[in-house]
């Protein structure tokens, strides 16, 4: 018998090979599995149930409202399925001094909700002389076709836009609101070129859906974070080949910094610190990339440190709440600045939030650092920024102290649901 050299010793047996090889392979195959897992999530069918045709309406909030359709752009998509859909919505007429309005505010509602949860806030607006355009995404189209999140409702929220021009006058303005993915839509739209939005408000906005969908449906798998970003990298590949558009294409944080319009836009951010959906990093990914403009000198930072919680004390006694009053003091000067570049007075020094001030004892303005535990590291740090001077529109960025709260915009309909119809 041969006596065994050190070289043997130290030979791998071949069963051992075949066994790390076949590991790797299975480990492959299950990160792939994985990635078509996130593809498969993103485009999903929102379930449809009996409970679609009961909700409230815009005659439940005594306001007067039209009915209406209106189609998506006729497109061929990857699949060759064609787009050109049929939508439905609502258009609320105002008017002001005997007049229809002039200012059009346009809803876009959060993924697979319907546009009557941001009812509450609309009737509020509404309330302040602003005409409302709300609308169904394509998951509540009465046709079945396909949707996404935040890709295909672009086109959606674009055909919204003309649909709501058609119905306003026709020297009419628009301004862009929006929740959760319908907040994401209205920022990449808004910083478009054919929209030509005077504003844009959003309610927990994502930065970007790459970032939703590795927190969403990778994290609780407990994969490690570096396989984790490897897995939504390997599916924003694999798009692409099934669906025909990248996730890059549904990144506002990328539309706020480079798009058509950057740095032109008033921009109002909400966000409840303690998300659980959409993680408040997010909105300072945003608001930073709208401290970046193409210009200097065109950005006031100015920061809302505190929300006070939202009370509905009964639907007969509703009363619009003062948070999203400062919505509408956004829009009161975004669209006051739109009509002086309108009737030729020129571009002004811009108070993009200056009725904040009024509301000092409900919020506070600042500009130093945080009080401890009211405020994230990274909060600390947008709050210790420094406004660029002669500001022109400065994004805001309202941070709620909510425990476990998505939509704040959500929670008013929710309140009003919940309240029933007493009167």
């Amino acid at each position: 018998m041969m006596p065994m050299t050190m070289q043997d010793e130290r030979a791998v047996p071949p069963y051992a090979a075949r066994g790390a090889a076949g590991a790797a392979v299975g480990a492959g195959m299950g990160i792939l599995g994985v990635a078509g897992y996130v593809v498969s999530a993103v485009h999903r069918s929102r379930r449809r149930g009996y409970t679609d045709e009961f909700v409230l309406t815009p005659e439940d909030l005594n306001m007067p409202y039209e009915e209406v359709q209106f189609f998506t752009e006729v497109r061929y998509l990857h699949d060759s399925e064609e787009d050109g859909i049929s939508l439905t919505g609502w258009f609320i007429p105002q008017s002001s001094a005997g007049r229809p309005s002039r200012r059009i505010l346009v809803f876009c509602h959060p993924y697979n909700n319907s546009k009557s949860n941001l009812l509450g806030v609309a009737r509020g607006l509404w309330d302040r002389r602003y005409s409302i355009f709300m609308f169904d995404f394509r998951s509540f189209a009465d046709a079945k076709t396909s949707q996404s999140v935040g890709y295909l409702e672009q086109r959606d929220a674009k055909a919204a836009v003309a649909a709501a021009r058609r119905h306003g006058p026709k020297d009419a303005e628009i301004g862009l609101i929006g929740a959760s993915m319908g907040g994401a839509v209205a920022l990449i739209i808004g910083h478009g070129e054919d929209v030509g939005a005077v504003g844009v408000a959003t309610d927990c906005a994502f930065a970007r859906l790459s970032d939703v969908l590795l927190s969403r449906n990778i994290r609780p798998t407990e994969f490690p974070q570096p396989l984790a970003a490897f897995t939504v990298d390997l599916a924003s590949h694999l798009n692409p080949l099934l669906h025909g558009y990248s996730f890059k294409a549904v990144s506002p944080v990328d539309a706020v910094e480079h798009g058509p319009r950057a740095g032109q836009v008033p921009l109002l951010l909400i966000h409840a610190d303690n998300d659980e959906v959409v993680t408040v990093s997010q909105a300072h990914a945003i608001h930073s990339a709208a401290l970046a403009p193409k210009e200097p000198g065109r950005v006031e930072v100015r920061i809302v440190r505190e929300l006070p919680n939202l009370v509905k004390s009964s639907w007969s006694s509703w009363e619009f709440p003062m948070p999203w009053k400062l919505v509408a003091d956004f829009f009161d000067s975004a669209f006051a600045a739109a009509e002086r570049r309108r009737t030729g007075e020129g571009l002004r020094s811009f108070p993009a939030l200056a009725k904040i001030i009024a509301a000092a004892k409900f919020f506070q303005l600042r500009k130093g650092p945080p009080a401890t535990g009211l405020a994230s590291a990274s909060q600390a740090q947008l709050l210790a920024a420094q406004p660029a001077p002669a500001a022109q529109a400065g994004p805001a960025l309202l941070v709620p102290l909510a425990p476990r709260c998505h939509s704040n915009f959500c929670a008013v309909a929710a309140s009003l649901r919940g309240a029933g119809r007493e009167s």
